[in-house]
């Protein structure tokens, strides 16, 4: 990651303050934040944290002068990202006491949240998938049956994924073993459906259309590149593979919204353009499987509970029809529901048929019997 100009010297601080970050996402957004706080103060980052220091006072005011200033330019939210930003500063700096981040928050405008908490409905994300090409369905799929975090992208591999089959002859695929966060202390495994890896390998015979060799360290999802002339940032040479940042994810996303009207410029939206699908997975999965296991393909860390690979899978073959975008997969399983219910009806009706004919057959034994006993009262009376 390339630092903002002003962040770029030998600064100590901006050292510590680097230090604190998991995501690289993250790093860029508050490197950013904090570089756009030192320019309005026309001070460095070091200036910064020496002024904290001699003057708190004076740099409460102007952070307080900078929300002001804020307020006209950008969005609550925005301004709340960069507050963040100074105060994980000033923590990995350790000057964070100094400022009363208790009287700035209560500064801070509102802001609207940009999704509430529905998941987009089946026939929403349908409707994207038609429009979309191929590698931003990719996306949806793989987000929508797996649950995972934008932040996933970026490191995931071809070699992360094992198709699992139910037999050693290869003919049925169950599902897609995941793993997430590989060689990292939030790795975990989760899986995909039959359908999303489907279209994955429709992708992948097509970047190796136009001379990428894909190995197991190629990313999953990759930058695109084309030959517009006037495009910015193109990539001409289709072997010039980079991964795909959350950031890039989430703008193509929200661009791609946009475009097919599922996106205004309102600022409310009723689902969230990447973290929607991973409340579809947690909506549709728990149809069928539990919330612990859900939770745990989610990747969400369970100290106690540790089950094993083959039980996960067998818990999200469960799922798979809820999952299953694909309106045609979708009239095939109820199709299939319909064919158990009628078999079982069938089955209700053969079996009331025998027990029928089992009480006719007592009913005309017992008439049988019946008409010897009256045959001998009568015969006995005309003696």
């Amino acid at each position: 990651m390339k630092l903002p100009q002003n962040l770029q010297g030998n600064d100590d601080s901006v050292k510590q303050f680097l230090k604190g970050f998991h995501s690289d996402s993250t790093k860029e957004s508050y490197c950013k934040k904090l570089s756009q706080f030192a320019e309005f103060c026309k001070m460095s980052p070091d200036q910064l944290l020496q002024k904290t220091n001699a003057q708190p006072r004076v740099m409460q005011h102007l952070i307080i002068d900078y929300i002001e200033y804020r307020k006209s330019i950008v969005s609550g939210s925005t301004i709340n990202q960069g507050i963040a930003s100074l105060k994980h500063f000033f923590e990995m700096n350790d000057a964070e006491e100094k400022i009363n981040w208790s009287k700035i928050s209560k500064l801070v405008p509102r802001f609207k949240k940009t999704g509430n908490d529905r998941a987009p409905s089946t026939k929403e994300i349908r409707t994207m998938l038609d429009a979309a090409d191929i590698r931003t369905k990719c996306i949806i799929l793989v987000c929508a049956s797996s649950g995972i975090r934008v932040g996933a992208f970026e490191g995931l591999s071809w070699g992360d994924m094992t198709p699992l089959y139910k037999d050693t002859k290869k003919q049925e695929l169950v599902a897609i073993k995941i793993i997430v966060y590989k060689n990292t202390n939030e790795q975990y495994i989760t899986f995909l459906t039959p359908e999303c890896y489907s279209i994955l390998l429709q992708y992948k015979n097509l970047r190796e259309s136009v001379g990428e060799k894909i190995t197991s360290k190629s990313p999953l999802i990759r930058n695109s590149w084309d030959n517009h002339r006037y495009r910015k940032n193109q990539t001409k040479n289709p072997k010039d593979v980079k991964y795909l940042t959350p950031k890039t994810i989430a703008n193509l996303m929200g661009e791609f919204l946009k475009r097919i009207n599922l996106r205004d410029s309102s600022g409310e939206y009723e689902f969230k353009q990447i973290h929607g699908f991973r409340k579809y997975f947690k909506t549709n999965a728990e149809r069928t499987i539990k919330t612990i296991d859900v939770e745990k393909l989610m990747g969400h860390a369970e100290n106690y509970y540790k089950p094993s690979e083959d039980y996960l899978l067998e818990q999200y073959s469960k799922g798979i029809s809820d999952l299953t975008i694909s309106e045609a997969s979708d009239l095939k399983n109820r199709l299939e529901k319909q064919v158990i219910i009628s078999d079982k009806k069938v089955g209700e009706i053969e079996r009331d048929n025998v027990l029928l004919q089992d009480r006719l057959a007592k009913l005309e034994s017992s008439y049988g019997s019946l008409k010897e006993i009256l045959e001998d009262v009568l015969l006995a009376r005309t003696k």
